[in-house]
């Protein structure tokens, strides 16, 4: 399985791309696969051309599988979906997302943005090669036929690069969770359902039976000779039934975390200030009693404007000036909230509410309903995910 640890090489579209160390062995083995590919395609060129043609059909590959979790990644972005990195592995790419769909049509479109690029890539190989060559030429540098055939070596990169998006899109179609088409799949059962948990149970079912055909083949290649091929095989296998159940375990941890809105949790008597209060009686009156950093501050109709901090209020009151109103200090622009509905998933991602370790709650006619504090965030955790710990911890609480 991947980890978190990578060394990064580039970042595009402002997402970090990195590789496990796995990665490494995985290019090795695959310059020497396509070396073994090349010699057959290209008898007349010398041992090290068909090698170095390997080293940039290799890198092909692997620009082709960032290509294709960039997909997942910008899809994703349209729906507010963050991407945490995409990581180059053992076993091909994956794109961290920062939370799982929410909607059918949400999962069907990121799931189906990356399969999209592999076969327009799939597509701009065959074109290539049609351009540079006939369709016979290519048809055999794709297929690689046991014939005596002669390509040029520009045919031969081309070849390749046609035939593994083509593979790879294959590939990730089969609806077997966590493949992209297990994942279309899912998102199917989910619009039909109305389920997501139960839609993804039945996805997992397929992915782990499509993970056992898998060890079976793996099984009968190691009995046939080919025990490159056949482990090979054997540790996707093991790979797709891991990351089946594990799909299934997260998505119904997803599905707990996403039923606790804030209103569940929130203190619905926080303190406040109205706008036309002074900082001397802000302070003594409403921070310095509660121990708050920090205050939201409400206009004469009980609408909310935004927060004043406690060290703002400090800072005129060392200078002499507690006649100052609050609403002179309130914090400049977009004034922090969340809204009613807000999952818990959100709040546990919520930057705003790691720094100010708390946040007030506002509908959609800016009317404070209560104030959701850090603490009450881990709380609520807690109950859903017993022995479960937030890092790190909250700099204050109002």
């Amino acid at each position: 399985m991947p980890t978190t640890r990578t060394v990064p090489l580039a970042t595009i579209f402002g997402i970090r791309i990195g590789v496990n160390p796995s990665w490494f062995f995985a290019l090795l083995l695959m310059i020497v696969l396509i070396g073994g590919r090349f010699d057959v395609v290209l008898p007349d060129s010398s041992p090290s051309v068909a090698y170095g043609l390997a080293v940039a059909a290799a890198l092909l590959f692997f620009v082709a599988l960032i290509a294709h979790e960039l997909g997942h990644a910008l899809a994703a972005r349209r729906f507010g979906i963050q991407t945490e990195g995409i990581e180059l592995w053992l076993l091909g790419g994956v794109a961290r997302l920062s939370r799982d769909s929410r909607r059918p049509r949400e999962e069907f479109v990121v799931a189906g943005a990356g399969p999209l690029v592999t076969l327009l890539l799939f597509a701009l190989g065959a074109g290539v090669g049609l351009l540079i060559g006939s369709s016979g030429e290519l048809w055999d540098a794709v297929w690689v036929p046991d014939s005596d055939v002669r390509i040029s070596e520009g045919m031969a990169i081309v070849g390749w690069f046609t035939f593994i998006n083509g593979a790879l899109f294959v590939f990730n179609i089969i609806p077997a969770f966590p493949l992209d088409g297990g994942r279309l799949a899912r998102a199917v059962a989910w619009k039909i359902t109305g389920d997501r948990q139960r839609a993804t149970v039945a996805a997992g079912v397929l992915g782990r039976g499509f993970a056992l055909l898998l060890a079976a083949f793996g099984f009968y290649e190691l009995f046939q000779g080919d025990s490159i091929g056949g482990l090979w095989y054997l540790l996707l296998a093991w790979f797709i039934a891991s990351a089946a159940k594990a799909a299934v375990m997260t998505s119904a941890i997803s599905e707990q975390l996403h039923e606790v809105r804030a209103t569940d949790i929130m203190d619905p008597q926080p303190p406040w200030l109205p706008e036309d209060v002074t900082v001397l009686d802000a302070e003594h009156e409403t921070l310095r009693p509660f121990d708050a950093p920090w205050a939201a501050v409400l206009d004469g109709d009980g609408y909310y404007r935004g927060i004043v901090t406690a060290q703002r209020v400090r800072e005129e009151l060392g200078a002499g000036r507690p006649g100052v109103l609050v609403s002179d200090l309130i914090e400049s622009g977009d004034p922090p909230r969340v809204p009613p509905d807000a999952a818990l998933e959100d709040l546990l991602q919520s930057e705003q509410l790691r720094r100010l370790g708390a946040l007030p709650v506002i509908d959609e006619q800016r009317v404070m309903l209560g104030q959701v504090t850090f603490a009450q965030v881990r709380e609520a955790l807690a109950k859903a995910l017993p022995g479960a710990e937030v890092h790190p911890e909250p700099t204050g609480r109002p």
